[in-house]
């Protein structure tokens, strides 16, 4: 029962102070109305009042409109009648031994009713007022899978809100649920055999070792080595300052260090076919080759470079950054090449082959011939360079399992997070060691986070801490920022997110993008839907294999986490802090991306590429989750399938 201080307390903290008469009015219709709860009754009174009293103050006669605009409809569980007075701030000031004084046996009061209710029917009557239409069953919801029994609704996700925040599709109805259901499979069969995801032990894990990599060098001569432990951007990082100048002289020298390591890959080919040796590389696949020590300086001098307007009947080598203009049906695709004083543009002729694809602004290496001066005839594209592949995780000592999902975490008619709340749920039912959740959190176009009735820095913080008091000490917590929170600065690369209130020792917010290592397991993360981007704007030409595939490709052999230039128009991208945070030196173990595709795991130069879709998917109203499990392998040059073991489930 809602008391004269909890509504007080409401009251104050909207700084409001209602006179006495206006309590006992509340009192009143929280008693008639069957309401339970201060907040409940403050917060409609407030959306009430903003919506219909311009954000009057409560007296008695607004609340009487209230109750019959809003609580109209409200029945209570047993009537009140006549001959009981309303409690009210003087009645219940009286002593509470005299309220509570038992009755002369035998007397008898108006108050004393008979409820006749039908709940406590056996089945068989139940059956009899059935068929009579005298009960109206109500149909069970279906229960989620992930957890085998009824899921705990304790944790409290949604926000404080002055409007409804519950969903308007029916709640009702017999649907089939598919929770729970596995709809994506990776890695050895006799290993998935052996995985028990709803067993792990605790009492015997080892500690884990979750630490930022850094990089020596440029990765240009003898391949990227580890130099220690780095540091994420964070608050003293400035960003959307790049002016047109910056970004120009950016996108220059990136045409620059890449035709550098596309001519030293070259040059190796060459050097292997003039010596007789067997060619390792095969181009399509782009297998680990080793780098030989050229000269620094006269690394493009091994294949000769020639200007993108040059004029040749013979097959010359161009160099330069592929443009495409959307708004042609014809000649679309161009590359173009600069230096300090001049800009050189030339359209390509793709005729002369089979198949090619390409993309806005890679960087590539042309062979072809500029016979007329108008049009560049390509013969062969190049970009691949030589990657430094992933070894095996030899460190990590003792199986280590995870989950990954990715926002939006609710629907966009409702702010329960009954997703994410289920998630929890299996969490600290199944105890992963490391829980990776991607933002975004609260997405910025759901209209409904603008109707909430607290700051969003607020609630992210109390959402944070109620994720945090879900699952177990024992898991590691990693959380990704994205550029579309309502908590976030809307730019990419995105600054981590901060907790003020409070700490917790297995949190760790993290930067998008980033790369961390655990126990030697090296994952990049990236929630920007750079495979989706690659492959709605790629340019092609019959091209074969998987196109996501060759999405990742382009991203390991340009060495960074967004190659396409210019941006999707939902990004915003900002070229400085991409060039310093964004690079990706080497290759990694697990490379996460989720994205509005359908999920899916590929396996591309030893790396385990995956995108756990969205555990809330604002089109179809389900979602997937990944769950995973890496097992100590065996040797540095083991295969990911046959220690890394991945399954997409339903949310």
């Amino acid at each position: 029962m809602v008391s004269i201080d909890t509504l007080r307390e409401q009251f104050d903290e909207l700084g409001i102070d209602p006179s006495a008469e206006v309590v006992d009015k509340c009192i009143e219709i929280c008693t008639r109305c069957d309401i339970e709860d201060a907040t409940e009754f403050v917060e409609s009174w407030m959306a009430f009042s903003i919506s219909k009293l311009s954000g009057a103050a409560p007296t008695v006669e607004n609340l009487r409109d209230m109750e019959s605009h809003e609580f109209a409809n409200r029945t209570r569980k047993t009537t009140v009648p006549s001959g009981v007075t309303t409690p009210t701030a003087s009645s219940r000031a009286r002593p509470r031994e005299e309220l509570e004084s038992p009755r002369p046996t035998g007397e008898s009061s108006p108050a004393d009713l008979v409820i006749y209710s039908n709940k406590d029917l056996d089945a068989e009557e139940s059956e009899v007022l059935v068929s009579y239409g005298c009960v109206t069953p109500k149909s069970q919801r279906s229960v989620s899978s992930l957890h085998g029994s009824t899921p705990d609704r304790k944790v409290v996700l949604s926000p404080a809100s002055y409007s409804p925040i519950s969903s308007k599709r029916p709640q009702d109805q017999d649907e089939p649920n598919n929770s729970g259901n596995v709809v994506y499979t990776f890695g050895n069969g006799q290993l998935l055999k052996q995985i028990n995801w709803s067993s792990t032990d605790v009492d015997q894990r080892v500690p884990l070792s979750i630490e930022v990599p850094t990089f020596a060098g440029d990765n240009l001569e003898e391949g990227a080595s580890e130099a220690g432990v780095g540091e994420f951007m964070n608050d003293d990082c400035q960003y959307m300052f790049d002016s047109s100048y910056l970004r120009t002289l950016i996108l220059g020298d990136r045409i620059h260090e890449g035709g550098k390591r596309i001519c030293r890959r070259l040059a190796s080919l060459r050097q292997e076919e003039e010596s007789g040796l067997p060619q390792q590389l095969d181009e399509a696949a782009g297998e680990e080759l080793p780098v030989p020590k050229h000269d620094r300086g006269a690394i493009l001098e091994k294949i000769a470079i020639h200007h993108v307007d040059y004029l040749s009947t013979e097959p010359v080598h161009v160099l330069g950054r592929i443009v495409v203009y959307p708004e042609k049906k014809h000649d679309r695709v161009s590359i173009v090449d600069f230096d300090e004083h001049n800009l050189r543009c030339m359209k390509l002729d793709f005729s002369k082959m089979k198949d090619w694809s390409v993309f806005p602004g890679e960087t590539v290496v042309l062979k072809g011939a500029n016979p007329r001066g108008n049009a560049f005839e390509v013969q062969k594209v190049h970009y691949e360079i030589n990657l430094e592949l992933p070894k095996a995780p030899m460190e990590l000592g003792k199986e280590l399992s995870m989950v990954i999902a990715s926002g939006p975490y609710t629907a966009k008619d409702d702010l329960l997070y009954e997703k994410l709340s289920d998630l929890l749920t299996y969490c600290k039912n199944n105890c992963p060691d490391v829980l990776i959740l991607t933002g975004p959190f609260g997405d910025i176009s759901n209209p409904l986070f603008s109707t909430i009735a607290e700051t969003y820095d607020e609630y992210f913080e109390k959402l944070i801490i109620n994720i945090m008091s879900s699952v177990s000490t024992n898991t590691e917590v990693l959380i990704v920022s994205h550029h579309d929170d309502l908590m976030s600065m809307f730019v990419y690369p995105s600054l981590p997110y901060q907790l003020y209130s409070a700490t917790f020792p297995n949190l760790r917010f993290l930067p998008d993008p980033c790369i961390v290592s655990i126990n030697g397991l090296e994952i990049g993360i990236t929630t920007a839907d750079i495979i989706k981007d690659l492959s709605d704007d790629e340019e092609s030409g019959g091209p074969k294999g998987d196109i996501i595939k060759r999405a990742f490709n382009y991203m390991f052999h340009h060495k960074t986490f967004y190659p396409l230039n210019p941006p999707s128009v939902n990004l915003p991208l900002d070229m400085d802090l991409l060039s310093v945070f964004g690079n990706i030196p080497r290759v990694p173990n697990i490379m996460i991306c989720p994205g509005d595709l359908k999920c899916y795991v590929k396996e591309l130069h030893r790396c385990v590429c995956v995108n756990p879709q969205h555990l809330m998917d604002q089109t179809s109203g389900e979602g997937t989750f990944a769950r995973v499990v890496i097992k100590p392998p065996t040797s540095e040059k083991a295969l990911p399938a046959e220690y890394v073991v991945i399954e997409m489930v339903k949310s």
